[in-house]
């Protein structure tokens, strides 16, 4: 993490059948988390990637971010904002918040279709008390990708800005298939486009 560490305002959700995967995930984690003798700290963030910008969907005033690469973090985020979680309902609010505020647009195939990569991170570290004293910790994270779905410009008609963004996700995807397949290869493979774009970049340590 190499970010900005605030907090979101409390809000409580009422759970229900109708959850999607995120929410039962946050849940089941936490219940694991609950069950173990361990002290646990939870952060997370959430951004988009939007016509190969990445954007704060936490702190929307923060314009466009960078990304970075060092030995300790690999590919990172600079200033993006990282919030502390003390239960499931501060991951709930981050989620909320994040989908609040994501890039959408009207076509003639979707009058809601997301014109953004978004990516939302869970950090957890445990710590745990050996009988001499000692502490030790792990670390671990949790990556939720929701993709924009590849379009056909002959269907979708996109004209102006939106043509643009199609052209952007469509070479996005086409960039994480390419890498998918070299990971996959069974023959030596010189070179994985992670740099190719800002997705690959930033799912490379989840990718492989």
């Amino acid at each position: 993490m190499a970010g900005v560490e605030e907090r979101l305002g409390g809000e409580v959700y009422i759970r229900d059948d109708t959850d999607g995967i995120i929410p039962r995930a946050i849940q089941y984690m936490w219940d694991n988390m609950t069950s173990r003798h361990e002290q646990y700290y939870v952060k997370a963030s959430f951004m988009e990637i939007y016509n190969e910008q990445i954007r704060d969907l936490l702190n929307p005033a923060s314009g466009i971010l960078h990304c970075r690469w060092n030995v300790k973090n690999g590919f990172f985020v600079e200033d993006l904002m990282v919030v502390d979680c003390t239960n499931p309902d501060d991951l709930l609010a981050v989620l909320h918040e994040g989908m609040r505020n994501r890039k959408t647009g009207s076509h003639d195939l979707n009058k809601d279709s997301s014109r953004s990569h978004s990516i939302m991170t869970i950090y957890v570290i445990s710590e745990v008390k050996s009988e001499d004293g000692h502490i030790f910790k792990k670390y671990g994270k949790l990556v939720f990708v929701d993709l924009a779905g590849s379009e056909r410009l002959k269907e979708s008609k996109s004209k102006g800005e939106m043509l643009k963004e199609t052209g952007n996700i469509n070479k996005s995807l086409f960039t994480l298939g390419k890498v998918i397949s070299a990971l996959a290869s069974k023959k030596p493979v010189p070179h994985i486009p992670y740099r190719d774009s800002k997705l690959t970049m930033l799912l490379m340590d989840s990718l492989g």
